[in-house]
């Protein structure tokens, strides 16, 4: 077998000694020497190599080596590939003959690129070939620099993703030998392999640029010193671009992802790139680590440490520019990897820039931590999540805006990705939305769309939001109660005013009425306040008028029904969208109205699903849930009355229940509703008049107060029979002295609600108060009684007798039609100086503290009404409250004026009482009392610009907060000076007078 192969090579290297003329002559005679040198070993026995030699003389030959023709160049370097092979590690030819036969080689691999021609496999022999035996090392003996360069530019060129992967494995496998055995990286074949890194280039294939990369990877030690040279000569500019297609910045993020370890040395000069004063270049630089900090999978190793920091650093640039790049390639940082080690060093730098002076980088703050929070909650501690939303009070409206949406979304992630019925980590979010109300850049359609469309999934049913609504209320301050009060009191009137106005234009839709239109043009304007710019609402409101589709006003009107389901008023407002379509020009106005006469916040459905978990949590024993359940129907039956209509048999069923919590609920809820309700009620149970006589009773204060505003609501002639009869008992019981606390309640709600039955035994009823309770002695040893909660149970019922008085005088109709106030007023002006009704009544100092407590928060009660009767002299005494020896005394009284004045029910004369808690010497136990006063009088200055860009009365005295001074200098007058003969030292007082001249007419904060 061996003789007849040594006898085909001789015969072929004869017949190539002078080659056919024609190609596929010679090319037959090529594939014949091909397929014998295929079957031939590395290093075979000397008579085949000595066989061979005719054939190796012949292959070289001119002719053959620098033919024209493609495919025989491709055939003869084919043979020239498998005699290497064989020969190897002998070179089979001399320098030139080589450097011919590697032109011819390379030459071959332009041809790669066309993957489907015929001609692929031949070439991919040759280059895994190359590859295997490393024959491509003798190009550097050679010294065919120019050679190699031309090879790497080819492969580069030709490298495609359609190629297999032992293709671009072979180029890499020749290029890494080639760098790896140089004993010198030339420059220009170095800027061959980085020309080819770097991101979105047109010109550079993604094969092209990993394959680059793949090589540095694999000769990252022997490359360092010259890339290394390169940037650093690069970036600090002393050298001129080599090639104009070489980004120094896009091979140092392409070196990062693939041989980090080569960017150690450099690290300095990037460093200097970010503190240099040249904006463009500090950008470039920020770009490039934010970029290479956010690769995922990255972990910053200790050798980028310091560039990381002053990285982080740049979010404090004087350039806006900067830092919001920064902010940018920080959040793709954290998004990339939520929990890597340096999140909480990044999310610490973001918290620092939440008080940035541009609101364009607060804004993107607040999007960064809470984008992150949204994917991985538990990467942003709740604390951060906390301080974001105090950015609800920024002084941008912009940055406001943003983070109540912002906010929102979280609180929705969170409920998506736990059980609404037990995880509360975000329940504080709401609330601080609410509080947004009391924002003059929110109005109420804004924060009314955040809780309905924002808040919750869209998939999580009634009942998931019912259970969401209970948690999160339960924690809920006054101040956010309020809020939520006030949106549905808002949008209570805006649906009476819409239904009028529908009502209204079916009448004049049939005829032109003058007076009508009147009324409807009366009911835009009052519908348009409730709305953010009201004169484009009022706009808005004419165009709708206008619109004769009927079907939008069947929406409207279906919106406006209470009866309508969740699910039914979605469609509607979905429907009377499509109807518009988005280049409408009323889109986004009934966008808005749309939810604002809705019942998409609150329905029945809602209402069933609060009532049954109002059952379930007692069943639980959680009382504080079913507290939230309870007040939420009172909200709803006050402000939505119409929704606890078919619920009549629920509410008489707790009004039965053995918890006072459930009972007194339903009783408030009656106390509301009632008066919707009072037919099915009716029809249903007429035991329900006696269980509320029953309570107003026997019940608590509590119990009795509501009942009898239930019993009011319910019965056709507001509860006059009813409470006749029930007053005639409930007098009758004085004098037996049961369920006196009760009892007492009862009368003074009744004088309330149905002045005409009190007065017909409102003698009786102040005579026994003031002989048989106020006038009576109970004399015990103060020595046992000295804390604030010792108050007797004499002392209570005294209380509540002056509460009754007080009630009697603050009917809910005509109060300034009552007659005898003087003889109260007299009353508690003796408690206010005593401690009781008169000097020789004996009690404890508790009791007596007590006593002067609740007739100054009865003086402030009253001056609602009847604050023209109150005399000055009890006026000061009331003042002088926050001087009763005991330290709760003073922050009950303070608070209830702070309360009242802010919901306008309380002169501001009666801030004067705060002077009198604060003591210059020792300020800062009297924070609290400061702040309390700088609200007030923040109050006051923004309801005097109010008046003044509204062009009303602002010149009345009442409307500047000055008018306090007058107040305040006579009260100081009477503190010192209260008899003329025992006049005290005025200078005491002038440390206190300068302090409340200056906190008023500053109007700043006092702090």
């Amino acid at each position: 077998m061996a003789q007849k192969l040594e006898l085909q090579l001789k015969e072929l290297g004869s017949k190539l000694e002078s080659p056919p003329s024609t190609k596929d002559a010679l090319a037959k005679l090529l594939k014949q020497a091909l397929t014998c040198l295929a079957e031939l070993d590395q290093s075979p026995l000397a008579s085949i190599l000595e066989s061979m030699q005719p054939l190796l003389k012949a292959i070289v030959k001119p002719e053959l080596l620098k033919h024209q023709d493609r495919d025989v160049k491709l055939l003869v370097a084919t043979c020239l590939c498998e005699i290497t092979r064989i020969t190897a590690p002998e070179a089979p030819y001399d320098d030139d003959v080589l450097k011919d036969i590697f032109q011819l080689i390379v030459g071959t691999f332009s041809g790669l690129t066309d993957t489907s021609g015929p001609s692929f496999g031949r070439r991919v022999f040759i280059l895994e070939t190359l590859a295997k035996y490393r024959s491509c090392v003798v190009m550097l003996d050679l010294e065919c620099d120019e050679l190699v360069n031309k090879m790497f530019s080819t492969f580069f060129t030709v490298a495609s993703d359609d190629h297999p992967d032992n293709v671009l494995t072979s180029m890499q496998t020749i290029m890494v030998v080639l760098l790896e055995e140089s004993e010198e990286i030339h420059e220009d074949l170095l800027l061959i392999v980085l020309s080819k890194l770097g991101r979105n280039r047109k010109d550079v294939s993604m094969a092209s640029r990993k394959l680059a990369m793949n090589v540095i990877e694999s000769c990252a030690v022997k490359l360092e010193p010259v890339i290394k040279q390169f940037l650093v000569s690069s970036i600090s500019g002393d050298s001129e671009p080599s090639n104009e297609h070489i980004d120094c910045h896009e091979v140092i993020y392409d070196l990062y992802k693939c041989a980090p370890q080569i960017l150690s040395g450099i690290i300095p000069y990037i460093t200097g790139e970010l503190l240099t004063d040249q904006l463009d270049t500090r950008l470039k630089a920020v770009r490039l680590i934010g970029d290479l900090f956010s690769l995922p999978g990255s972990t910053i190793s200790e050798t980028f440490q310091p560039i990381f920091s002053e990285f982080l650093k740049r979010l404090t640039d004087r350039a806006v520019e900067i830092r919001l790049c920064v902010l940018d390639h920080v959040k793709n940082c954290l998004l990339s990897d939520p929990s890597r080690a340096e999140a909480p060093q990044i999310i610490s730098a973001l918290c620092d820039r939440l008080l940035d002076y541009d609101e364009n980088v607060r804004k993107q703050v607040v999007g960064v931590i809470c984008d992150v929070a949204c994917q991985s909650l538990n990467s942003v501690p709740a604390e951060t999540v906390k301080l974001i939303s105090d950015r609800l009070r920024d002084k941008s409206a912009l940055v406001k805006k943003y983070t109540m949406e912002k906010l929102a979304d979280i609180f929705r992630v969170h409920l998506a990705q736990s059980d609404e019925s037990v995880d509360a980590k975000f329940d504080w979010i709401p609330g601080r939305i609410l509080r947004c109300f009391y924002d003059k850049d929110f109005r109420s359609e804004t924060i009314e769309s955040v809780l309905y469309s924002s808040l919750f999934p869209s998939e999580i049913p009634i009942k998931g939001r019912v259970k969401c609504w209970v948690r999160f209320f339960s924690g809920f301050d006054k101040v956010e109660i309020k809020a939520l009060e006030r949106i549905l009191e808002q949008k209570q009137r805006l649906q009476q005013e819409m239904q009028r106005y529908i009502s209204l234009r079916q009448t004049y839709q049939n005829g032109d009425a003058p007076e009508t239109q009147k009324k409807v043009q009366f009911c835009f304007r009052v519908m348009s306040r409730f709305f953010t710019d009201p004169a484009k609402t009022e706009e808005n409101f004419q165009i709708l008028d206008q619109l004769k589709d009927s079907n939008v006003w069947k929406i409207l009107a279906s919106l406006l029904d209470p009866n309508t389901s969740y699910g039914q008023s979605s469609l509607c407002q979905d429907d009377l969208l499509k109807i518009l379509g988005e280049k409408h020009r009323l889109y986004d106005f009934l966008s808005t109205l749309s939810i604002k006469c809705s019942y998409l916040l609150f329905n029945k459905e809602h209402v069933k699903e609060i009532l049954q978990e109002a059952s379930a949590q007692k069943s639980a024993g959680n009382t504080q849930h079913v507290s939230s359940c309870m007040d939420l129907l009172v909200i709803l039956a006050r402000y939505s009355p119409s929704l606890l209509i078919g619920f009549e048999e629920d509410l008489v069923s707790f009004l039965k229940d053995d918890s006072d919590i459930v009972k007194e609920g339903a009783l408030h809820v009656l106390a509301k509703a009632g008066g919707i309700v009072r037919e099915q009620l009716a029809a249903l149970s007429s035991s329900v008049d006696l269980i509320l006589e029953r309570l107003c009773l026997e019940g608590s204060r509590r119990q009795a107060k509501y009942a009898v505003h239930a019993l009011a609501a319910i019965t056709k002639d507001d509860g006059l029979k009813s409470l006749s009869v029930l007053y005639k008992r409930l007098v009758d019981m004085l004098e037996e002295k049961t369920h006196l606390p009760a009892v007492l309640q009862s009368l003074g709600c009744i004088a309330q609600t149905a002045m005409p039955v009190f007065e017909t035994r409102e003698n009786d009823i102040k005579e026994f108060i003031k002989s048989k309770i106020l006038s009576c002695n109970n004399k015990v040893d103060d020595s046992t009684k000295t804390g604030w909660d010792d108050r007797s149970e004499q002392c209570l019922l005294k209380i509540y007798g002056i509460k009754t008085l007080v009630k009697s005088y603050l009917p809910v109709k005509d109060a300034h039609l009552r007659p005898g106030i003087d003889t109260l007023v007299e009353i508690l002006r003796n408690v206010l100086s005593f401690g009781e009704i008169a000097q020789d009544i004996e009690s404890s100092i508790v009791d007596k503290a007590h006593m002067k407590l609740a007739s100054a928060k009865a003086i402030l009660r009253l001056s609602r009404y009847w604050d023209h009767e109150i005399p000055m002299d009890v006026f000061h005494l009331t003042l002088r409250t926050p001087e009763i020896g005991f330290p709760q005394a003073k922050k009950i009284f303070l608070s209830k004026i702070h309360q009242y004045i802010k919901d306008r029910l309380l002169d501001v004369k009666y801030a004067c009482a705060f002077l009198f808690g604060i003591d210059g010497s020792k300020a800062s136990e009297f924070e609290e009392e400061r702040q309390y006063l700088a609200e007030i009088l923040q109050i006051q200055y923004q309801a005097k610009a109010r008046q003044q860009a509204s062009q009303s009365d602002a010149n009345s005295p009442i409307t500047h907060p000055e008018y306090v001074l007058s107040y305040m200098v006579h009260a100081l007058a009477h503190q010192s000076c209260p008899n003329i003969d025992e006049c005290k030292e005025v200078t005491a007082y002038e440390s206190l007078y300068w302090y409340g001249k200056s906190c008023i007419t500053s109007g700043s904060d006092i702090m």
